[in-house]
């Protein structure tokens, strides 16, 4: 090549590359090209204010499952972790507070604490004592008493709380996931619809467009239902767990519903539950220290611990005691710890009752549980032959679909069992009253 045209060609690539250097740098090129809009120095932002840009369709408006037309909302600065510029200038990351996440012990340790009811046992405990003259040893007498009862009936009802909102995170749990399973099915009932209607069109005898309508509606009905379950339980749990509404709304369980029960043995369970069952143990306290300076009291008390029995009985007790002789401490004291300990008695009759049907609820639960998975088992197996059938045209399309909406239907009866297994070993949890933890 001559000296010449080496000029020339040096010229000319000095003229075009750096217009073809600012024409691919351009965010419309770059875009088109697929280069990263960093590189050109802009971010998807600008590009995205920008008339210029590239049309990707319709980013405002998103047609939903249920065929209503919603506005997408708008995503908010910094949501993806970008850079935001300050006053000052300085650029700073833009934070967005991620959804609080709850566990099962929380829940249960907040509303554990909280406990209103068991707050105003322990404040009138305090207004006892402090109520009483410390020269007075009869009252001094009753006082410990009382402390020392509504303190394991406090107790009791902090527990009763806190299983009220374990009961609850697991009935949230469930809701939300019927919520999934039933938006999946209406995403398969719609397209079964749609090839109903294609078949009716041809007249060709495959599908009912009216039942699947039908079918579809039932779904909707299912997820609607369940979602305001959601909402409903996650009120009921900032109710029982003193959390903010606006934090609980979007907090995220991080629990799952148990798929199988532990090993129980019933005899250990009962055992455990007439040691650690607080309501019991006031009883037995009440029986315990029950002596001549605090029958009164002990009456009062006995009408907590179950209701019915103080009150009118220390009423019928007197008048018959002052029918029969003038001294009646000794005889009232007496027929006062045989009542007692009937009561306590009672009482472990029920608490044995209750432990012994929470162990066969749970065992219920779980035998179910296993049954419908062996039902969502055959249902893939059919599934998977029914798709190999299609594909080989021995199976009329839209066999598949209908199966998986029969899956669907079974995963969401499984969900119902898994509830049924967690509220079951809830109760029995309680009937145990088994540490917070543990």
């Amino acid at each position: 090549m001559s000296k010449y045209r080496r000029y020339g060609l040096l010229f000319l690539l000095a003229i075009v590359i750096p217009s073809l250097g600012w024409r691919y740098m351009s965010p419309n090129t770059a875009q088109a090209l697929g280069v990263p809009l960093s590189w050109v120095g802009l971010s998807d932002a600008a590009v995205a204010a920008d008339s210029t840009s590239l049309d990707f369709g319709d980013s405002v408006k998103t047609l939903s499952l249920d065929g209503e037309v919603v506005e997408a909302l708008p995503i908010p600065a910094g949501a993806d972790g970008s850079f935001g510029i300050s006053e000052s200038g300085v650029t700073v990351p833009n934070t967005v507070a991620s959804p609080a996440m709850y566990t099962q012990n929380q829940v249960m340790r907040w509303a554990y604490d909280r406990s209103p009811e068991a707050a105003l046992i322990e404040a009138e405990v305090g207004a006892v004592l402090r109520g009483i003259d410390p020269k007075d040893p009869d009252a001094c007498c009753s006082a410990r008493l009382i402390r020392n009862v509504l303190r394991e009936v406090a107790l009791a009802r902090r527990y009763d709380d806190a299983t009220h909102a374990v009961v609850a995170y697991h009935k949230l749990i469930a809701a939300t996931q019927a919520v999934g399973i039933a938006e999946q099915a209406i995403q398969t009932a719609d397209q079964l619809i749609s090839m109903a209607d294609q078949a009716e069109r041809l007249e060709l005898p495959d599908g009912d467009p009216i039942h699947l309508r039908q079918t579809r509606l039932d779904l909707v009905t299912i997820k609607t239902e369940q979602s305001f379950n959601t909402l409903k339980l996650r009120q009921e749990l900032s109710r029982l767990t003193g959390r903010e509404e606006a934090e609980v709304a979007h907090a995220i369980m991080m629990d799952a519903l148990p798929v199988d029960a532990p090993a129980i043995v019933a005899g250990e369970a009962v055992a455990v539950a007439l040691v650690q069952r607080r309501d019991l143990r006031a009883v037995q306290v009440l029986c315990r220290e029950l002596r001549s300076c605090n029958v009164d009291a002990a009456r009062l008390l006995m009408g907590i611990v179950s209701p019915g029995v103080g009150l009118s009985l220390a009423t019928a007790s007197k008048g018959l005691f002052q029918c029969l002789k003038e001294d009646r401490s000794d005889d009232d004291l007496h027929a006062r710890r045989r009542q007692c300990s009937q009561l306590c008695q009672a009482l472990e009759v029920v608490i044995r009752n209750e432990t012994l049907q929470a162990v066969l609820d749970v065992r219920s639960a779980a035998a179910r549980l296993k049954l419908v998975d062996q039902q969502i088992d055959l249902a893939r197996q059919r599934l998977e032959e029914a798709r190999g059938r299609i594909e080989i045209d021995e199976e009329t399309p839209g066999t598949d679909l209908a199966l998986e909406l029969e899956i669907f239907e079974y995963q969401a009866k499984r969900i119902a069992l898994q509830k049924d297994l967690a509220l079951a070993l809830d109760d029995l949890d309680h009937a145990r009253s088994m540490p917070i933890g543990q």
